[in-house]
């Protein structure tokens, strides 16, 4: 398979999902369901969103260098899972493509990835730091010549009249005793985390994301392991019947050779 093709499949509700993603950069998607085209769409999105009135909506999310990650399946009623990107099935990547290595790295290895993205949203952190620091540094260092603009003299406007204004009565307000408020003292951790709160919540976010990444992985493999286990009684069933079949059939035979022989006086 090439490396610039990623497939993924599923039967959901009895119905067989094919996505196909071809291309690096600008992607194309071609949803079939039961061998019929359903979406043919081209975008560099990497949370790529396929939508249909009648047959759900897929969405299709790569890393930023381009990295096929998954793709999510989100039946009619489900639109505001759907733009959250939580909820949906996933569907089931070709063995041996880049998504299935991906997820099969996150199931063998929960605690580095959710580890690698933290860092991931730590780094980004650091690097707007830099930026917006080095910014600062160059715009400091850059001396803009004055520029005079020659502006027109515009006319003075004419004095405008006073207005009388009626003295409007005075409203005798209720003076309500507010009671004296304790004095609280926060604690010196919380004004730290409240300071420092925008450079944080990306952490703590990449973080919770990586945790729902890897609940999303372990249960579709649970559901696939499941499918595969529902599978296999059926099969071995069918193989008893065809061994019982076959046991009856050679019994069935060895009796005709018996009464056979007896009639010849064997």
């Amino acid at each position: 398979m090439s490396k610039k093709v990623q497939i993924w499949s599923r039967t959901i509700s009895e119905h067989t999902h094919h996505l196909e993603v071809t291309g690096e950069i600008i992607r194309t998607f071609v949803w079939t369901i039961d061998g019929e085209e359903v979406l043919t769409r081209k975008t560099a999105d990497d949370r790529a969103r396929l939508e249909t009135k009648e047959h759900g909506s897929l969405l299709v999310i790569h890393s930023g260098l381009g990295t096929p990650r998954r793709a999510t399946y989100f039946a009619p009623g489900e639109d505001l899972a759907g733009m959250a990107g939580i909820g949906g099935i996933d569907l089931t990547p070709e063995p041996g493509s880049r998504a299935a290595a991906y997820e099969r790295r996150v199931l063998e290895h929960p605690k580095r990835y959710a580890l690698i993205e933290t860092l991931g949203g730590a780094a980004g952190v650091v690097a707007g730091i830099v930026g917006a620091m080095v910014v600062a540094w160059i715009v400091a260092r850059i001396s803009l010549p004055d520029i005079d603009l020659p502006l027109p003299n515009l006319p003075d406007l004419p004095d405008l009249p006073d207005l009388p204004l009626p003295d409007l009565p005075s409203i005798p307000w209720p003076s309500i005793p507010w009671p004296d408020l304790p004095n609280v003292q926060v604690p010196g951790w919380v004004a730290w985390i409240a300071n420092h709160l925008k450079y944080i919540w990306p952490v703590v976010l990449a973080f919770v994301l990586a945790q729902g990444e890897i609940k999303r992985r372990r249960k579709h493999a649970e559901a696939s392991g499941t499918s595969a286990e529902r599978s296999l009684p059926s099969a071995e069933k069918a193989a008893d019947d065809d061994s019982g079949d076959a046991s009856d059939a050679s019994a069935d035979v060895g009796d005709a050779s018996a009464e056979s022989g007896q009639r010849r006086g064997l």
